[in-house]
């Protein structure tokens, strides 16, 4: 599982060099300071991960993806981080492709997987509903069998980036008989179907994050659900693991303690280099300790991963703490800034405003409160707790 000290580090090199000779400048910049990438930038880096052999690492050789034992993938997306290199198709290539691999058949592997790892099908996620989201069982979206097809009709909310998105892989109700949770299937669905229409939701603070999707007699092939009619809540339980694996959000919290790494050298404190002050030194190796104790965690999960094809109510415990730690580092990253973290990301491009404030400070106090956002989606804190709660504490 361990990789040898200096196979590591040539390994940490060969990615460093693939990013220095393949990055764009302006791209690792905006990616470091967690400001947003356009779809054509986003695009131009997953064709050279791709032509690397790198665009799905966690994906079986078969299909794209690579031999590593979880030690190199992790290794992989930590230099990744330290290089500012994007991050790239959380729906598609962490979530959707290792689904497809587990669950679908043989003309859904083909069809689907070489589409999604050259992003020609970019992807998001239909689970929450007005009035189901962290009690997901309760979804009223209905998929009535019609012959070969499925005729969809009901709503999803809170979908991340669906305005990007032209396919959705969705959960839906195809029975009403017995436990809610027995009635629910898995479909993908093309979102240029007629009868799909959707509207922005935007963020608190005022960007076009989230999106609601409507369905009004929408006929999906039943060729595209994935498993047994009945059966969708196992996979999406599947699913949601997988998603609060990464939602530890490690990589993030890497990026972001670079960051008030560099503050430290460029903000004063007393008319001294922030990292020189002792109380700020000390809150920085807070957060430090925290971070590895997170990529410990994170890492202990993907060997979990291996061993016992799953990591169980221990992706509670990773998506809470992750949360946590990505937060307390923003909280940080603002208060070493002070008022020059207060303009969010809106009044930069609108009003010119970005020449007044050192580069660094973008996107701070935005930041911290997009990280409000993922406290909730796929299950609430308050959720991950009482799972923690009952399957391990057995409280």
């Amino acid at each position: 599982m361990n990789m040898h000290l200096g196979s590591e580090a040539a390994f940490r090199a060969e990615i460093a060099e693939f990013c220095h000779d393949n990055l764009d400048p302006e791209v690792r910049r905006r990616s470091d300071l967690g400001l947003p990438l356009d779809e054509a930038a986003t695009l131009d880096w997953q064709r050279k991960l791709l032509a690397r052999g790198w665009g799905a690492p966690s994906w079986d050789e078969e299909w794209g993806g690579t031999d590593w034992d979880m030690r190199k993938h992790f290794i992989f997306e930590e230099e990744m981080a330290a290089q500012g290199a994007p991050l790239i198709g959380t729906f598609a290539i962490r979530m959707i492709g290792p689904i497809l691999q587990a669950y679908g058949n043989a003309a859904q592997k083909a069809h689907f997987l070489p589409r999604t790892l050259n992003f020609d099908y970019l992807w998001c996620q239909g689970y929450s509903e007005p009035g189901a989201g962290s009690d997901l069982a309760s979804l009223q979206t209905r998929a009535v069998r019609n012959g070969e097809d499925y005729i969809v009709n009901g709503t999803k909310i809170w979908t991340s980036a669906g305005h990007l998105a032209n396919h959705i892989f969705c959960l839906v109700r195809t029975s009403t008989e017995g436990r809610q949770q027995g009635g629910i299937s898995f479909l993908l669905i093309d979102l240029d179907t007629p009868g799909v229409s959707s509207r922005p939701v935007h963020h608190f603070y005022g960007p076009h994050v989230f999106n609601q999707f409507f369905f009004d007699d929408v006929r999906v092939p039943v060729a595209n659900r994935i498993g047994a009619e009945n059966a969708g809540w196992g996979i999406a339980k599947s699913l949601l693991e997988h998603e609060r694996l990464f939602s530890s959000r490690h990589t993030e919290a890497r990026r972001k303690l670079g960051r008030l790494r560099r503050l430290s050298h460029d903000v004063r404190i007393d008319g001294r280099p922030a990292r020189e002050d002792p109380h700020f030194r000390n809150e920085m190796a807070k957060r430090a300790i925290e971070l590895r104790a997170l990529e410990n965690a994170t890492m202990r999960a993907l060997e979990r991963l291996v061993d016992d094809g799953g990591i169980g109510p221990f992706a509670s415990v990773l998506k809470l703490r992750g949360i946590e730690v990505n937060q307390r580092l923003d909280r940080a990253i603002v208060q070493l800034l002070g008022p020059d973290a207060l303009p969010a990301e809106a009044t930069w491009e609108d009003t010119g405003l970005a020449a007044l404030f050192p580069d660094e400070a973008r996107n701070a106090a935005e930041s911290r409160y997009w990280w409000r956002g993922p406290a909730i989606a796929g299950g609430s804190q308050e959720v991950q707790r009482t799972i923690i709660s009952k399957h391990i504490l057995n409280l």
